[in-house]
């Protein structure tokens, strides 16, 4: 059912699954016109989608998907940066120098790619609104995780930063770090380890993808104009580690021989 007179043009990134997919199809259903795009061919049929297969981190492939959206739309009203990777879950010490290129190339620096096009584009119309999915792995400090993290705690600075350059512009941006949700990327991580992180948090189970889609509701309304260069937390009451009981000694010990054992074998 269309419910907008007068409907948006979204781009999402990250669309062929997960919470990229969860908001195409969302917002498709409202009636506005979504740009999707991944490294695969997409699985969504609607008239009102475009769907671009490339890979952001090719800074090509971006200026070419902006030059449709100009030729074909002339604006764009909401930007929601969801694309990100997790190539490589390992101790910092071992990982392979390509998975941190990697991870930063499409975490953080294709992120600010396109959002030099995407403020280029809404400053036309001195309006719009920017989110950008981060993690709670930003706060939770998940050893092994060390790549992934900084790649998200950099794209919270990065948001508040933006947020002051482009509020002249009437465009907010801001982040939204869900709980752990049930998708592909969630699924490496080992589960055990996991449950234990989101024992530290006030919502203590995985969260859905629908807790998104709420919260952007509020986000992205034209007349929410105070609240920008805010990472908001969904389900995330931060409780140090030091203060959740664990096994402790025996923990670290099987911690730091895996450890031991990876620099001997590499």
């Amino acid at each position: 059912m269309t419910y907008r007179s007068n409907p948006r043009v979204i781009l999402i990134t990250g669309t062929s699954k997960g919470i990229g997919y969860h908001l195409a199809t969302h917002y498709l259903a409202l009636g506005d016109f979504v740009i999707g795009c991944s490294r695969s061919e997409s699985t969504i049929s609607n008239k009102n989608y475009k769907h671009h297969s490339v890979d952001i981190s090719n800074g090509k492939s971006i200026h070419s998907m902006f030059a449709d959206i100009r030729r074909n739309k002339k604006k764009l009203d909401v930007l929601v940066n969801n694309a990100a990777v997790n190539p490589e879950i390992s101790f910092s010490v071992l990982i392979n120098s390509d998975s941190i290129a990697r991870a930063f190339e499409t975490n953080i620096i294709a992120v600010m790619k396109i959002c030099q096009e995407a403020v280029k584009l809404m400053s036309r119309k001195k309006k719009g609104r920017i989110i950008n999915i981060s993690s709670m792995a930003a706060k939770l400090e998940m050893p092994g995780e060390s790549v992934y993290t900084s790649t998200k705690a950099a794209l919270n600075a990065y948001t508040m930063v933006l947020a002051k350059e482009v509020n002249a512009l009437g465009i907010t941006v801001n982040g939204v770090a869900p709980s752990a949700i049930r998708t592909d990327l969630s699924a490496q991580i080992d589960q055990k380890a996991l449950m234990k992180v989101l024992s530290r948090n006030a919502v203590p189970y995985f969260g859905e993808m629908e807790d998104v889609s709420i919260l952007l509701i509020f986000l992205l309304n034209n007349e929410v104009v105070q609240l920008t260069g805010k990472s908001t937390y969904l389900g995330v009451f931060y409780v140090p580690e030091s203060n959740i009981p664990h096994t402790g000694k025996m923990e670290r010990k099987h911690l730091y021989h895996s450890l031991e054992k990876g620099i001997a074998d590499s």
